[in-house]
């Protein structure tokens, strides 16, 4: 062979083999946890697998809808706001290690995970040797590697003792655990040792996680789904403030809407109070009812019935057990009372919906002991549904009571909210009942689209509350909404909230609300236009939220990002109350003209408690803190006139003041007599001047130009966190914004 022809070979044979050493190695490495946890930071994207047996898949032991990998998820982004996380469950009940090899390509590594979270072992213990439970483990860890997943393994929970499962056993496979660990340098979350010390050292404690014989029930997938964050977060991750499902009627109000016929399983009374109840929001519904019988003696006779529960292929489950059968010993309780709920549910899914009622419904005057009370609602939280409870105090009788919350629960019913109009239009929606005239309670919406069509939405069309004033109704008193439409490029929306018009925000006799109700009705607008437009795929700018309004219309907007502290992009708040003063609240002399007709006697139907006024102090230095503490994202700016003696000035330098204090974006513009330019600004009183000029103005400087880029809010909307983080501490008890829904509803808290 010529020697330059050999070379030449010699060279093609070298790049191949390189070639192929190079493709060999391409495979990234696996990601470290700090590596992930710095992903989760940064924004970008991260996926998760959860790979286990039924310990890890959601079925009835936590409620059938979700596990712990679902509240890996809400701890991670309580943890990463800004994160872009996908978790996949890929547990499956009776499944062992061999049958985890046997789906592993197709449950998990073709989802192309950056980190597998491992749990088996509470089904190898019964029928897999435990040389082959350490090579299948090993086995998986090594596929997962090549496919560039990083691996955390889990220990089997502590379980009652069983003779298919003994504690024993699972110690056994925990150890083979901790080795493989240990050998691979994989970090291990040590389950069993957890439980295994709650158990020890709190055996009631630990019985109260637990759903039946083996299974974790909500309580124990939560703490495992903490400790797994907290080991890929590497600091503490909470799930405080994530509720339970809220869609408790999802099932049923599709088929009462659908016109189908429903099957409702309930104890007396709730047959008969829970039918009444959808027949009242349905009165041509088609319900057929069981009647689950409670005169027997002991609870026990209960489970035996419950057993039939499946079998019937019911619709609608309602569990009510009355006091008398819960009085016993506690760990008998526990392990029926749980047995009774876990026959409620579906196997695993969602099929049929589960209405648990708490006893003290039914019984409010009936005094339990403490550990009873406290088991019961235990038991009753660990299911993932929204149990129909009683607030302390409540007067409600349980028709009113079951009324109200079926009510609630058919609020998020697609056919209950208004379709998305095609041009400028005026839109009614469900709002929040108010107390001061209980009953149903709707709000219209005024949308104002750029050009006056949906079709002029694009992919930079950001979403504008413009809020009215004290007395005013539509669009009064704020920026002109087509105007802020046209220049600003967002869907402006005025809100008719509680109160609007002159008659009931002046004139009639029920105090005037201040922002809180008005600000969850302004929210609720604002969730139906971001919800539709995703319904109907209109792309549009999730990050350009914003809110203006003036004088009462700027004290919404201050509440609606006080309610709201992760939602809103920027916000202007024009000559807005600060907080509802004692001259504005009880019409005291000496300071504002303001007359909200408060009363101070806890006697009165109008009576302000301490709780009601301090959560409308928007700058109360503790509620700020909190805003702050939740990730807020507003650019607020504050426009007030230095001589406005309507909305005092004194009070919006203080609230400025406290936000300022707690490092919130919020930029002061005082208005004083040298400001005034007879086009935008005219009064450094409370007129300001022209308010669509001095919203536009501002405003202008969000939107992108050659110099700069459109201001964006980064991260997930509250209605996007489905959460109920947002809270604010008062003397007695405490305030919730829950979003568990999407859109808010709120509530008070008392305490214990």
């Amino acid at each position: 062979m010529n020697s330059s022809r050999a070379v030449s070979w010699m060279r093609v044979a070298v790049g191949v083999l390189l070639s192929l050493f190079v493709a060999n190695t391409s495979l990234a490495a696996p990601p470290t946890l700090a590596e992930i946890a710095a992903s989760l930071d940064a924004g970008t994207d991260v996926r998760i697998v959860c790979f286990g047996d039924s310990i890890t898949g959601a079925y009835y032991h936590t409620g059938s809808r979700r596990a712990w990998p679902d509240w890996l998820r809400a701890a991670l982004m309580g943890a990463y706001p800004q994160a872009r996380l996908q978790i996949f469950n890929a547990g499956i009940s009776g499944h062992t290690t061999v049958e985890a090899l046997a789906r592993l390509e197709r449950d998990v590594l073709a989802r192309q995970p950056q980190l597998v979270v491992m749990n088996f072992g509470m089904n190898d213990v019964t029928r897999v040797p435990m040389d082959a439970y350490r090579q299948n483990l090993q086995t998986i860890i090594q596929k997962c590697g090549e496919a560039g997943a990083a691996v955390v393994l889990v220990t089997p929970n502590t379980v009652h003792e069983n003779e298919a499962r003994p504690n024993s056993k699972l110690e056994a496979a925990s150890q083979i655990v901790r080795d493989i660990a240990a050998e691979a340098n994989l970090k291990v979350v040590d389950w069993f040792q957890v439980t295994g010390e709650q158990r020890q050292n709190d055996s009631l404690g630990w019985q109260l996680t637990m759903s039946d014989d083996i299974h974790p029930n909500r309580h124990g997938h939560a703490e495992l789904a903490q400790l797994v964050a907290t080991a890929i977060a590497g600091r503490e991750c909470s799930l405080a403030g994530v509720p339970a499902l809220a869609d408790s009627l999802q099932n049923t109000a599709r088929k009462l809407a659908a016109g189908q016929p429903v099957h409702l399983v309930a104890m007396p009374p709730f047959d008969a109070i829970f039918a009444d109840a959808l027949k009242r929001e349905f009165p041509n519904a088609d319900i057929t009812v069981t009647t689950w019988p409670v005169s027997a003696t002991s609870i026990g006779e209960l489970v035996s019935w419950a057993d039939g529960i499946r079998g019937l292929k019911p619709d609608l489950v309602v569990p009510a057990v009355p006091w008398k059968l819960l009085d016993g010993p506690p760990e008998s309780v526990i392990l029926k009372f749980e047995a009774v709920l876990n026959r409620c549910f579906p196997f695993g899914g969602n099929a049929w919906d589960v209405a648990p009622i708490h006893p003290a419904v039914l019984d409010p005057k009936f005094t339990p002991s403490e550990e009873t009370r406290r088991i019961v609602d235990q038991i009753l939280t660990g299911k993932d549904v929204r149990v129909v409870s009683r607030l302390a105090d409540s007067p409600e009788k349980p028709e009113e009571l079951i009324a109200r919350w079926v009510s609630e629960q058919l609020a998020a019913l697609p056919s209950r909210w208004s379709d998305l109009p095609e041009t400028n239009s005026t839109v009614t929606l469900p709002a929040q009942e108010w107390p001061h005239r209980p009953g149903p309670r709707t709000i219209t919406a005024l949308v104002h689209y750029p050009g006056k069509s949906v079709d002029n939405i694009n992919a930079s069309t950001g979403l504008m509350l413009t809020l009215h004033n004290w007395g005013g109704h539509d669009c009064i008193g704020t920026a002109d909404p087509q105007t802020l439409a046209d220049t600003l490029n967002v869907v402006a929306i005025c809100v008719n909230y509680c109160q609007s018009g002159r008659h009931d925000a002046i004139e009639a006799p029920e105090p005037y609300d201040f922002g809180y109700l008005q600000g969850l009705d302004a929210l609720r607008a604002l969730w139906w236009m971001r919800q539709k437009l995703h319904e109907n795929g209109r792309e549009f700018a999730d990050g350009r939220i914003f809110s203006t309004g003036g004088s009462g219309g700027g004290n919404v907007t201050l509440n609606v990002n006080k309610l709201a502290p992760r939602t809103f992009t920027a916000a202007i708040d024009m000559c807005g109350m600060a907080k509802l003063s004692d001259d504005i609240a009880f019409n005291l002399p000496g300071g504002s003209s303001l007359n909200a007709r408060w009363s101070n006697d806890p006697a009165s139907p109008h009576y302000l408690s301490p709780d009601a006024q301090q959560l409308r102090f928007l700058g109360h230095p503790d509620h700020v803190r909190a805003m702050k503490s939740l990730g807020q994202t507003c650019r607020l700016t504050v426009v007030h006139g230095v001589d406005d003696a309507t909305c005092p000035f004194a009070d919006k330098q203080e609230m400025v003041a406290a936000m300022q204090q707690a490092g919130l974006d919020v930029t002061p513009r005082y208005i004083s007599k040298d400001d005034l330019d007879g086009e935008a600004f005219t009064s450094s009183g409370h007129a300001l001047g022209n308010r669509t000029k001095i919203a536009v103005g501002i405003a202008s400087q969000w939107m992108a130009t050659n110099e700069r880029p459109a201001l964006v809010r980064p991260t997930r909307t509250d209605f996007e966190l489905r959460d109920e983080r947002v809270r604010y501490s008062t003397p007695n008890g405490a305030w919730i914004i829950s979003y568990a829904t999407g859109f808010p509803v709120g509530r008070f808290e008392p305490n214990p």
